[in-house]
């Protein structure tokens, strides 16, 4: 019974845009707290990315590899386009607005640390001898094949809200970050803050109360769905991992050679 529920069992429910207007209008079943879950999901959202350009700002070095920034830069250029459509066609409903807005935004962040990492990393990532419009090209050519296959894998999800893609983000956002720490090997370009941030973003996207399965809980609730709390375990476990990679690394600088403080 549990093989057949975890490998042949698939959620009889679909998510669908009507279901944000049904969990997100006031004076539905608990609006108040699905309110709240998202609204604490999307800043934790923004920080992870407003950590990574103050970090890159700061110690001339971000806490992700080049290709979570264009990953993530496709990923939320293709979200601008599905809100904005579904803004249009469930009667401007606020949150496929707040939606276009947090997307656009991301776009920004991510463009920023993009271009922050063809000047101020280009030589760690790329080597000595590659030229600023060489590295922009190859940022272009990364974002130009994330966006075609992830709206590939958007259409054969039939994901027309990106709900089930977005869980995927999680996952990344959470894993990477301590592994790529691991293999660079330094503090530098990373800081305990933002590990506490990552640790947050697991437990907001995976907790039995989550966002997905307040919104769409024939699709994401623990009897709908039991892998994705297996996910959410195996995410947080990451995320633990980076604290733990992160404070086996030598300790770095309270002050960089410019004077500047480093992040904590």
């Amino acid at each position: 019974m549990v093989f057949d529920t975890l490998f042949n069992a698939y959620p009889q429910g679909d998510v669908t845009l009507q279901d944000f207007v049904t969990a997100l209008t006031p004076g539905a079943p608990n609006f108040m707290l699905t309110l709240t879950t998202v609204l604490i999901t999307f800043v934790l959202g923004f920080l992870v990315y407003i950590y990574s350009f103050m970090l890159v700002d700061r110690e001339k070095s971000g806490p992700y590899p080049l290709w979570m920034h264009t990953f993530y830069c496709a990923a939320d250029f293709m979200g601008i386009w599905v809100f904005l459509a579904a803004y249009q066609n469930y009667h401007h409903f606020w949150f496929f607005l707040l939606g276009v807005i947090g997307e656009i935004v991301w776009v920004g962040f991510e463009l920023y640390c993009l271009w922050r990492a063809v000047t101020y990393e280009r030589k760690e990532i790329w080597g000595d001898k590659v030229t600023l419009k060489k590295a922009i090209f190859d940022c272009c050519l990364q974002v130009l094949i994330f966006f075609v296959s992830l709206n590939l894998l958007r259409v054969e999800l039939h994901d027309i809200s990106m709900f089930k893609f977005w869980i995927f983000t999680q996952v990344i956002i959470c894993s990477v970050p301590g592994l790529f720490w691991e293999k660079r090997g330094t503090r530098i370009g990373a800081s305990w803050q933002l590990n506490i941030v990552l640790v947050l973003v697991a437990i907001m996207s995976f907790n039995p109360w989550n966002m997905w399965a307040l919104i769409s809980p024939q699709f994401f609730s623990l009897s709908n769905n039991p892998w994705y709390y297996f996910v959410g375990l195996v995410t947080l476990m990451f995320a633990l991992r980076g604290c733990y990679i992160y404070a086996k690394l030598p300790q770095k600088p309270k002050y960089l050679p410019d004077g500047s403080k480093t992040i904590f």
